[in-house]
């Protein structure tokens, strides 16, 4: 077969699949509208789902910050149902995600906080409980950095915490790439995302009893649309660098905080993240689930809420005196004291 027959054919594939990747992202980004409300911020829309709500809840409010490669969903579909009886939930799309804004900064780890702290106030919601999981860990390592006022604790769910050996994906570095990046996104991610991602989703998941849906529950296409798929990237790679800034600094936190972690997680591999966090900040408590992997707010959500539920009992001792504690002690051993 000649060379320029070759060539011609395959110029006219990757033609092809770059106008079906404009087709595909129309379909999905119609097909899939906002699940909650927009909120407006000084950096644009933030789209969140809010749960409860109703006034009345008695706990400390909550947010829910999602990993890379999802979208605020991701946070609704174990946890929202499991929460909003006994508290408000404030569930943002980080920016760039889902369908919330994004600024030309909003990969950096202050700009992603500022802009949930911003949305938070806006919602009227004060001093919450920020719950991370995997890259929103870090987002909510950020947050309780940069506003100690203006939050109650930290739930950190197989969070991302420190630089890692070996670096980031080769995926995510050509995702970005100024010359090829494009062309990549738009051929290669858009054939995966709409075929490849539910097996990928299937093995993250073995073990929740919502795999099955998981796919169509969040609208894993959305992640795959070429533009977010690209701020995922820089999400991942720039998250490198800021890491080694940030975790210098977590000796300064003084907050109660609840870590989550499993022993076979390959992603963010415990060893390396909540082990040192846990040798670095003195008020934190650690639980490693045996046998858990990376999505233990989907495999093991009964855990995740101990962890919350533990917090809640942190924050409700804070306010007692040393004196009130000792009367209560008094009053379970002796009730008619």
């Amino acid at each position: 077969m000649p060379h320029s027959l070759v060539f011609n054919i395959g110029l006219a594939l990757t033609l092809f699949v770059i106008l079906w990747s404009y087709w595909m992202e129309r379909r999905v980004t119609r097909a899939k509208p906002p699940a909650g409300e927009m909120i407006k911020t000084s950096r644009g829309m933030m789209h969140v789902i809010r749960r409860g709500g109703s006034g009345e809840a008695a706990k400390t409010p909550i947010v829910l910050i999602h990993g890379s490669t999802t979208n605020a969903l991701d946070m609704e579909m174990d946890m929202a149902s499991r929460l909003e009886a006994e508290r408000d939930v404030f569930i943002p799309d980080r920016p760039g995600h889902g369908f919330s804004d994004r600024s030309e900064d909003g990969w950096r780890l202050d700009v992603q906080a500022a802009q949930i702290h911003e949305a938070l106030r806006e919602a009227g919601i004060e001093k919450p409980i920020v719950l991370g999981q995997s890259y929103g860990g870090a987002v909510a390592l950020r947050y309780a950095l940069d506003y100690p006022q203006d939050i109650s604790g930290l739930v950190l769910v197989a969070a991302v915490t420190h630089p890692w050996p070996g670096g980031v994906s080769w995926y995510n570095r050509v995702g970005i790439n100024p010359l090829y990046g494009w062309l990549f996104r738009r051929t290669f991610i858009a054939i995966y995302g709409r075929y490849g991602s539910p097996r990928g989703v299937a093995r993250a998941l073995r073990g929740s009893k919502n795999a099955n849906r998981y796919f169509t529950r969040t609208r894993v296409p959305l992640t795959f649309r070429p533009r977010h798929f690209l701020y995922n990237n820089e999400d991942i790679v720039r998250l490198y660098e800021q890491l080694f800034a940030m975790a210098d600094r977590y000796d300064e936190l003084d907050l109660p905080i609840e870590a989550v972690a499993g022993t076979h997680d390959m992603t963010v591999m415990t060893s390396i993240h909540a082990r040192s966090l846990d040798s670095q900040i003195g008020g934190l408590n650690l639980e490693v689930i045996d046998g858990g992997g990376h999505a233990l707010h989907h495999t093991h959500p009964d855990e995740v809420m101990e962890a919350i539920h533990r917090l809640d009992t942190r924050l409700a001792n804070q306010g007692r005196s040393p004196l009130q504690g000792a009367l209560r002690r008094l009053t379970s051993v002796f009730p008619g004291a």
